[in-house]
């Protein structure tokens, strides 16, 4: 299963340097998308734009020369310019919510739950990502070569700092944050750091600090990518290669997370699999592996092993308590929370989204908590689109402004 730079596996989409761009040898790669464009107020509904927000100073000490947020926009910011849903994606998401192979796409629309007649809704990709956002295959202006590991630490809360230079670059005044794991700690990260832009948030999936299960997983998904001789101690970008092996055994062991053990029994049980075998047999296959091979290989193909390395351990870093105690960054809330479990999610379990629930309320928060009855796990928020619905649009509807924009 060793693969290189030819096109069979991910290739990040970077907005590089005039110098990269000018020398095609320079060119290590190509790009499975185009590169993003510089915002514009022309931009389509959906289309792929880019904004440079400046230098950058991390939570951690660490320090990033030049930002770039890649983002999309659909609907029609109000003059008011608090109609805004600021929608905050998942681990290996990106910024195309909605529309044509939008992760979102029936959550997202005009009449659908978040209604893109009455709100204008924005998605970026996260900083440390790999679909346009800087991030650790983005080139280093002092090296003119890939930073790999040699890009800072990054937090949860660095990722929202960027967000809301993007946001106010845009014209918003007040947004409704959104979303779902990694997402929803971005959302409770509004929520109680930057209540000053806040009209309300929706923190889905989540709870305020990732538990050990979840840390013990990403640990072994991090060493299975450092594991891979092509790893190169992240230089593989310089060099011509990509950890495959490593990254699709880490996505493997994340799929077992997203799902719950009622949905693995109902889904596949102990049948021998349905697709052809991505690896030599080893006395049969069953179906469930063949699944979770589908899916590692399926990552590879879009996704940049260093970026799920950084990511993965925000996640594990995220404490909403950090700095002050939880008491203390719950007070500040000051505006509307909808916290949203799910009856079969191990990761997050109801329970804990319910308690932080109730740690709002006795702080005398408006907060709403919901929890969907499926038994798809954690990724239930990216499949129960009815219920997702029922649970999202009666909080929006009280939350937006009641009049569409002009």
């Amino acid at each position: 299963m060793k693969q290189r730079y030819d096109g069979s596996i991910y290739v990040p989409v970077v907005v590089g340097s005039a110098a990269v761009a000018a020398d095609p040898a320079r060119r290590t790669h190509l790009h499975i998308v185009p590169a993003p464009q510089a915002g514009s107020d022309g931009a389509a509904d959906g289309e792929l734009q880019a904004m440079e927000i400046g230098p950058l100073d991390l939570e951690l000490g660490g320090h990033l020369p030049a930002v770039t947020l890649a983002y999309r926009t659909w609907g029609k910011l109000n003059p008011e310019g608090d109609n805004a849903v600021l929608i905050l994606h998942a681990l290996t998401g990106d910024s195309r919510a909605a529309g044509e192979g939008g992760w979102w796409s029936p959550l997202v629309g005009p009449g659908r739950a978040i209604d893109t007649e009455r709100a204008f809704v924005v998605c970026s990709n996260i900083l440390g990502g790999c679909q346009g956002s800087t991030g650790p295959s983005s080139i280093d202006p002092l090296t003119g070569r890939p930073y790999g590991m040699r890009f800072p630490l990054i937090t949860i809360g660095d990722m929202v700092n960027a967000q809301r230079r993007l946001v106010e670059r845009l014209g918003i005044k007040r947004l409704v944050a959104i979303g779902g794991s990694i997402g929803g700690f971005q959302a409770l990260e509004w929520a109680t750091r930057h209540p000053d832009l806040v009209r309300a948030s929706a923190p889905l999936a989540a709870t305020g600090a990732l538990p050990p299960m979840g840390i013990a997983l990403n640990e072994a998904g991090r060493r299975a990518v450092m594991a891979d001789p092509d790893w190169r101690g992240g230089e593989y970008q310089s060099e011509g290669v990509f950890p495959a092996e490593g990254l699709a055994i880490a996505r493997m062991i994340a799929m077992t997370t997203f799902h719950s053990h009622e949905s693995m029994w109902m889904r596949f049980g102990r049948k021998p699999a349905t697709r052809p075998s991505l690896y030599p047999s080893f006395g049969g296959t069953f179906d469930v592996e063949g699944y979770i091979h589908y899916h590692g290989a399926a990552l590879v193909r879009r996704f940049d092993a260093n970026s799920h390395l950084y990511l993965t351990r925000a996640m594990d870093l995220y404490d909403v308590g950090r700095d002050g105690g939880e008491e203390y960054w719950l007070s500040r809330i000051a505006a509307p929370v909808l916290l949203l479990g799910i009856r079969s999610d191990w990761l997050y379990p109801p329970q804990e989204v319910r308690a932080l629930a109730d740690r709002m309320a006795a702080l005398g928060k408006d907060v709403t908590y919901v929890e969907l009855d499926s038994p798809h796990g954690h990724d239930a928020f990216l499949k129960e689109w009815d219920m997702m619905t029922q649970a999202i649009r009666p909080f929006l509807d009280r939350v937006l402004p009641a009049e569409s924009p002009e």
